[in-house]
Order: structure tokens, then sequence, then C-alpha cells
């Protein structure tokens, strides 16, 4: 209905305001253009490129989108020749379909056609090239649709492309041009489409300061700290390619940071309890009641576990506090998912203790909670009496706590979202953008002192997660 339309209108209306030749168009414009189709490439699933020309030259030098690794279909020298006559139109999402379908040579009017901008600085100078994109969706009457060869908008377009002056393929003086499209990208290198694609959807969301304006990563890099920024940009790799080790052990009160104890690591500590006998002189008190079970195999070792009592009474298992002397870490954690809180403990001297400071001192299902090594000072078990009768089990009614959630899901969803916005099967072309926030602060080292910085305000589309 819309293309009968279109033919309707062309002989029934007058060509619209909006009609415009290359030599017209200026940046952030929505304008229609009748050109001729040169050459067309597949450049991804969304999108698509178009070749055309109208035998006259734009006012910037118009973008070039790299094409060494796309299969192009056109006359090749033609297109050469032309090439400062020639621009470059992505052409996106519903419209990739009707772009395949062209066929080199036909006539267009492609409606709804957008401008824009964009400044790529290099080492030594800054080049202004003229972007021009189609478009998903309709709005506007935006689409492409081919022209008969009896259209008198087709008689006059052959007209300006045989009296085209080609000599305009020589840029004057002043105007940098833009990187011939046969080139090939230094190492690293980004094509000039992906500089800012600006359909395309960011794979991070700004929950704030959305005042700041974007700022380019080589500026950054030239100004002193501290300092605040808006940056779109590309993630190339990240460290640690293991996740879990990106997770530190941080304390609110010296802000020192450690590293999580492995798995491994934590377990052998809890074997080192277990191979000790639980005192029996240390069980049923007035704070808890005891129970000791032998395990059927490792030489019937002794598990003791102590429920902690609440004002005499011992609570429902998903409100009780448990003490755990003798478990190992598979034992601790299938208790953990029972009872609100367990801490492992030893038998000491007089009382039960806490274990080293290597080891959480209290988890709650997969919360592990730890105490610093610089800063926090073990106090014996008895001084429990003083919190749970008064207050609920939450970590800071027992200490100024650090956690960590050990949590496969977690880490899966960590995984998958890394692999979405810094896939390692692609090219960076295809990469997504990052919007984020980022600060830089100075940091010392010695007697060196470097920047560096960091991510704020800014979180992951909820479509990635």
């Amino acid at each position: 209905m819309v293309e009968a339309l279109r033919v309707w209108a062309s002989t029934h209306i007058s060509p619209s305001w909006t009609l415009l030749k290359l030599c017209d168009v200026q940046p952030m414009q929505y304008f229609d253009l009748t050109c001729q189709l040169l050459g067309k490439a597949e450049v991804d699933g969304t999108s698509f490129l178009l070749k055309v020309w109208d035998g006259t030259r734009t006012p910037f030098p118009s973008w070039r989108v790299l094409i060494q690794d796309l299969v192009l279909e056109g006359d090749l020298s033609h297109i050469h020749r032309l090439q400062n006559l020639t621009i470059d139109i992505l052409v996106y999402d519903n419209h990739v379909q009707v772009a395949k379908s062209l066929k080199v040579g036909s006539f267009l009017r492609i409606y709804s056609l957008h401008t824009k901008l964009q400044s790529v600085n290099s080492e030594n100078q800054t080049t202004l090239s003229l972007e021009f994109h189609l478009h998903g969706g309709t709005s506007y009457g935006r689409g492409i649709r081919v022209l008969p060869e009896n259209n008198s908008d087709v008689d006059q377009l052959k007209k300006a492309l045989e009296s085209a002056d080609l000599t305009a393929n020589q840029l004057s003086d002043g105007i940098c041009q833009s990187e011939p499209e046969d080139s090939v990208p230094s190492s690293g290198s980004v094509s000039l489409y992906e500089v800012e694609r600006c359909q395309q959807l960011s794979a991070t969301i700004l929950t704030d300061h959305q005042y700041l304006e974007k700022t380019p990563l080589c500026a950054i890099l030239k100004q002193k700290a501290p300092q605040q920024y808006r940056i779109r940009a590309k993630l190339r790799s990240y460290k640690p390619r293991k996740l879990f080790q990106s997770v530190k052990l941080h304390c609110p009160k010296c802000h020192s940071l450690k590293e999580v104890p492995h798995e491994g690591n934590l377990d052998m500590i809890f074997q080192d309890v277990a191979a000790k006998t639980p005192d029996i002189k240390l069980q049923n008190t007035s704070l808890y009641d005891s129970k000791i079970w032998t395990t059927k195999d490792q030489g019937g070792r002794k598990v003791a576990v102590h429920f902690v009592k609440n004002n005499g009474i011992l609570p429902l298992s998903n409100e009780c506090l448990i003490l755990i002397e003798g478990g190992t870490l598979s034992e601790i954690c299938k208790l953990s998912n029972k009872f609100h809180s367990i801490i492992p403990v030893r038998s000491g001297h007089e009382d039960l203790e806490l274990l080293d400071l290597s080891a959480p001192f209290l988890i709650q299902g997969k919360s592990y909670h730890y105490g610093c090594k610089q800063c926090s000072s073990l106090r014996p078990i008895q001084n429990l009496n003083s919190v749970v009768d008064k207050t609920s089990w939450i970590p800071s009614s027992v200490a100024e706590a650090s956690e960590i959630l050990v949590d496969n899901d977690l880490q899966k969803s960590m995984d998958m979202i890394m692999d979405m916005i810094c896939p390692s099967r692609i090219k960076i072309d295809s990469y997504p953008w990052l919007e984020c926030f980022i600060k830089s602060y100075n940091v010392t080292n010695g007697i060196e002192q470097q920047i560096c910085y960091q991510i704020f305000d800014t979180t992951v589309a909820e479509d990635l997660i």
C-alpha cells in the first residue's frame, strides 16, 4: 500500500521540499535523495552498505566503510573513479532485505536519509566526515524506492550524471580526504562507520549525570586526575579472565583489599580443624545445646554442632544460629541451606574459638563474611550472649563484616555478560558499544605516580542479563 501511494504521489504531487542533492545536504538533517546505485555489500545481519551518487559532491568528505572484508557487488573500477562523488549509506533493520534486492545501476529514491558530521581524531589531525544512515522503521515515510526509467526525476538525474565534473575527485586544499576504501587499517583500528553507529543501542545504561558530554578517549589520556567523563567505547579485553578472581575482600574500616580464599584452601582449613576431636567439656552450655555426630567413613570423624539458644529456647532451624566444629566445607555448605547462620569454631583451652581469619567467621546461605587480618580482633564465643537475645541475626551485630557471595548462577551470569560485551569469536567492529561514566584518580606506587580509571553510575542493560 505504501509503495502504491508513492507511485501515485510521484505523478500527482510536486517533489517534497526535503528532496535535496548531495551538494546541498548539511549535518544533522533528514532528507530525500534521488540517486543511482553503484555498489552494495552486506555488512552484518542488521546493516547493509549502499554506494550511490547523484553527480554532485558533498560539502564535507563522505565517510568510508572499510570493505576489505566485505563482498562488494559493483564495478570496482567505476566506483574508484567516482570515489569522491560517491557516498556510503548504511541501511538498517527492516530496510536490509529491500537493499539486498536492489540491482546495481538502478535509480533510487531514498526517503528520510539521516546525516551526521563525525569528527575522527588521529595522531596528527582531526578529520570531519559526513555519515549517511537509513535507520530502521517507517517513520516519516522512511524507506527505499526503485524509480522507473520513465520517471521525470530519473531523466534529470541522468543528465546530472552525464555532466558530472569528474575532476571533483581532487579535493581542495584544507579539506582532509577520507581514508581510501581499499586501504587496510592499522592494527587495532576500527572502521569509520563504527566510530558511532547512532542507531545502535548501548549495552550499558547510565544511571546519573546524563548532562555530561561525551569525551574521546584520546582527550582523556591527556588530562590530569581527578576528573569525571562520559565515554562511548568498546571493550577490547579485560582482566582477570577468570572472573571469580575479580572479587576482593574489602575492609570497610581500614579499606584494605585481599584476595578471596580459594575453595581448595578453604577446604584445607576446615579439614585441619576436622582432624581434631571436639572437647566434650565445652558442650551443652547455657548459650547452646550440643549434638555430636560420627561420620561413617574417614575413620569415624566426630562433628559437633552447637545450637545457639535465644532466651534459653532453641529457635526453629530457619532462625537458628549454629556453631560447627569439625565439619568439612561440603558439610558446612549443606547445613547452610537448612540453618539461618553458621559460625565455624574449634575447641580451645577454656572455650570454643573462632578459626583463623583466613576462614569466614559467619556463613549465611551462600554469603560468606570475613574478618580483616589487619584490624579485626577475635572475641570469645561467650560474647554471643550479648547479641543473640537482643538483636536479629545480622552480620553487623557480630562485626563490621565484609561479605562475598559464592553463587554459581551469578558467576555464569557474569561470564555470559562479559562474553556479550567482549566476544572472543568475532572482530571488534561487531562488538557492542558501551556508554559509561568513568572517573580518573591518582595512585602512588613507591615514588611513581600513575592515573587509574574507574567506571561509575553505569549498569548493564537489562536485556543482557
